[in-house]
């Protein structure tokens, strides 16, 4: 693939922003406080904005536009339960994470329910964000390795080399501010191939739409009553209720950003912008994947269509049709990077803040029961520069799991369907647990929890095993998170354990 100067420039900017305001953000860390949740007093909308950037991410920006493409707007029938799921996050969930003053969303669990469900959760999230990220992480590397003919692994191992070095250095600070960029460009992106292609199509907009409306191509939502259809709005209307509440409640990777902020007033801001506003973001590729479907067909030389799976049809598109030296083709490319990397860096802080707090910081805890007191100012500070140095080394680590994970999904043909079945299995147990502890007051038991999130995990991993040797064994994808938080949470609310709620719903500071 060319490029002209004007691209080069372009993608040259790119990466020097993403840095320079990587390493301009996160100057001065002092300690975890300031590394995992940047002191508390980021301001809402840049918040909002950088889970625009997190959550749309490199499965929007690429494969989106392929599933239009090749049939029509359904994906878009989501969005309703979408923004019904943030609203009960907003106002069932953040609260309780607001009073009880946590870094991580499990910590939330351990004050409800005790350390083993704090655990088993955090375990959870840990797997759950390695296999969603790696497919992300996937979904963009193949994108860039189709544009410019490179080999996959390389592009994987460059990508996370990136995004690991202003992570490690900046933190959460670093992410929300490149974040905010990075969604910027793949909106710009987004908008700059929208007008090239209404430009590029014979005819008026309204005979193009027309054209597509015609076809069938806008159509959005599907009726009826089948349990199993999967893209009939009811059923994916419950499934995005939830799959939103597990996604941007109880999973540490976009909670974090809201527990930057002041106060949960400003917490529930940021969320509620985001939801506004992520509309039309989805709309917006839906509809570039539709007109390039008209374009494939009235304009290319050689259709699309007809060499590339859906997953590759905006890769293939950038690559043969956005012709070069006008620098819309290096944005695109600058937009593939900002969704690749508004992914990684994101489930990097996450993972790396769930291991210090879950995991290393009670493990230093236990062990210094057993040794001699010592709490003097040089004593804490040498403490915190210590869990510092290791959250910036879990950093590095889970970096690298993130890249083996995407290499081992690397045979995927259906991106999106799998990043959404093998994460669904992992959801609906963290979800139930959670919703447990904040729709009751005196139900839960620290073991019981763990067998049920444990439980639910092995039912549906045997029905997914089931359903591939099975062909009369079959539940929809949209259902698995639905059925994994139904089992938790009605397995676990029959045990009965002490109220140790530490909601006091308000701020945790002015």
């Amino acid at each position: 693939m060319i490029l002209g100067t004007l691209d080069i420039a372009v993608l040259a900017a790119y990466f020097l922003a993403t840095v320079g305001i990587g390493l301009w953000a996160g100057r001065s860390e002092r300690d975890t406080t300031d590394f995992f949740l940047g002191g508390r007093k980021q301001h809402w909308f840049i918040v909002g904005l950088s889970i625009i950037a997190t959550e749309v991410s490199a499965l929007t920006f690429l494969i989106v536009p392929g599933r239009s493409f090749a049939d029509d707007w359904w994906y878009l029938q989501m969005y309703a339960g979408a923004f019904v799921g943030r609203i009960l996050i907003a106002y069932l969930l953040l609260p309780a994470f607001y009073g009880g003053n946590v870094t991580t969303v499990y910590e939330y669990l351990g004050q409800r329910f005790g350390g083993r469900t704090q655990t088993t959760a955090s375990l959870f999230f840990v797997a759950s964000r390695v296999v969603g990220s790696g497919f992300r992480l996937l979904a963009a590397s193949l994108a860039i390795s189709i544009l410019f003919d490179w080999p996959l692994i390389g592009v994987i191992l460059s990508v996370t080399a990136v995004a690991i070095a202003y992570t490690a250095t900046g933190g959460i600070k670093a992410i929300i501010w490149t974040d905010a960029l990075q969604a910027i460009v793949f909106i710009g992106a987004g908008l700059g191939a929208l007008f090239f292609l209404l430009n590029a199509i014979p005819g008026t907009i309204s005979e193009n739409f027309e054209t597509l409306s015609a076809a069938g191509k806008l159509r959005t939502f599907r009726g009826g009553f089948e349990f199993n259809g999967d893209k009939l709005f009811w059923v994916l209307f419950i499934h995005a209720v939830v799959q939103n509440m597990a996604a941007l409640g109880v999973d540490q990777d976009l909670t974090q950003r809201m527990l930057t902020c002041p106060d949960l007033r400003r917490g529930q801001r940021s969320l509620i912008f985001n939801a506004v506003t992520g509309f039309p973001v989805v709309v917006l590729f839906l509809l570039i994947g539709s007109l390039i479907n008209v374009y494939d067909a009235q304009v290319a030389v050689n259709p699309i269509g007809a060499s590339a799976s859906p997953d590759r049809v905006f890769p293939s598109f950038i690559a043969t049709a956005i012709p070069a030296g006008l620098g819309l083709k290096g944005l695109l490319i600058a937009g593939i990077f900002a969704a690749a990397m508004s992914s990684l860096d994101s489930a990097l802080g996450a993972l790396s803040s769930s291991a210090v707090t879950d995991f290393y910081k009670p493990w230093q805890r236990r062990r210094r029961k057993h040794q001699p007191p010592d709490q003097g100012p040089c004593a804490v500070a040498q403490s915190d520069l210590r869990d510092l140095v290791v959250a910036r080394w879990c950093t590095v680590g889970f970096g690298l799991i993130l890249a083996g994970a995407a290499i081992t999904f690397s045979g995927s043909e259906e991106l999106l369907e799998d990043a959404f079945g093998w994460v669904g299995l992992i959801f609906g147990g963290l979800l139930g647990v959670f919703l447990l502890g904040v729709t009751t007051k005196r139900r839960g038991n620290d073991r019981v929890n763990v067998v049920a999130m444990l439980t639910s995990v092995a039912a549906l991993a045997i029905l997914k095993y089931l359903q591939a040797e099975f062909e009369s064994v079959y539940i929809a994808w949209p259902w698995w998170v639905v059925f994994g938080t139904l089992w938790t949470y009605l397995f676990a609310i029959l045990a009965r354990g002490p109220d140790n709620s530490p909601i006091e719903r308000g701020s945790i500071a002015e």
